[in-house]
């Protein structure tokens, strides 16, 4: 049965590996040029005013989160507002109200927000809940140097960062679930890619992001690269 697994396994992945697919989400795919096209106008868009390109990678992980949210939100009975003020965060992003890049941008967090207020996270962190927190960049980088993992542990002592932190690991898991039965396949010129599901932010200027779901597999994702 282990052997049959793998083959199956090992089939999937080479059937989900044309180059001009930038991921897949169950039987829908992505492609390359779907991924050029939204970030091609959001920075014409955006051109003159001195914008940093847009990353592609940036809008794949928001096509392929979409699908993924949209399946959370019916589990926990949420929808989307009728009438999102797409006008207001045109302001605040940079892009016409209609651009296609800041409607993925405003309904995906909007998702989230309403999802996140559904899930209850675990009760205690396990010790590798604890240690994949630690262990993330972004909050080594913000930890003063040589802290251990039980001190890490202390900071979370905090009620508020540890119910955020606990949060964000129940997100993490639920989108965990929705997601492994769509196999979901990303090109790796786009990996690592992850939805950040707890930011803490202790300041107004700084976002460390605490806790993330990984979107596909690095280690079994075949894709071909795109030069």
């Amino acid at each position: 049965m282990a052997v049959i697994a793998s083959l199956a396994v090992a089939g999937l992945s080479a059937c989900r590996s044309e180059p001009s697919v930038a991921a897949y989400v169950g039987d829908t795919r992505i492609t390359e040029k779907q991924v050029e096209r939204i970030a091609d106008e959001a920075q014409r868009a955006r051109a003159g005013a001195g914008a940093t390109p847009i990353p592609r990678s940036e809008v794949v992980r928001l096509l392929v989160a979409r699908p993924l949210l949209d399946q959370l939100a019916a589990r926990h009975q949420v929808t989307l507002p009728a009438n999102l003020p797409y006008d207001q965060y045109a302001k605040l992003i940079g892009l016409p109200a209609d651009n296609e890049l800041l409607h993925l941008i405003v309904d995906n967090g909007t998702l989230q927000q309403a999802v996140s207020q559904k899930i209850t996270g675990p009760a205690t962190l396990s010790d590798d809940d604890l240690r994949d927190v630690y262990q993330r960049p972004e909050v080594q980088k913000a930890l003063p140097p040589g802290t251990s993992l039980e001190q890490f542990r202390s900071v979370l002592s905090n009620a508020d960062l540890k119910a955020g932190v606990q949060a964000g690991i129940g997100l993490r898991n639920e989108l965990a679930e929705v997601a492994a039965p769509l196999h979901v396949t990303i090109n790796p010129r786009y990996q690592p890619l992850e939805l950040v599901t707890y930011t803490f932010q202790p300041s107004q200027t700084t976002n460390i992001g605490m806790v993330g779901a990984p979107l596909g597999d690095p280690a079994h994702l075949p894709v071909s690269d795109v030069s």
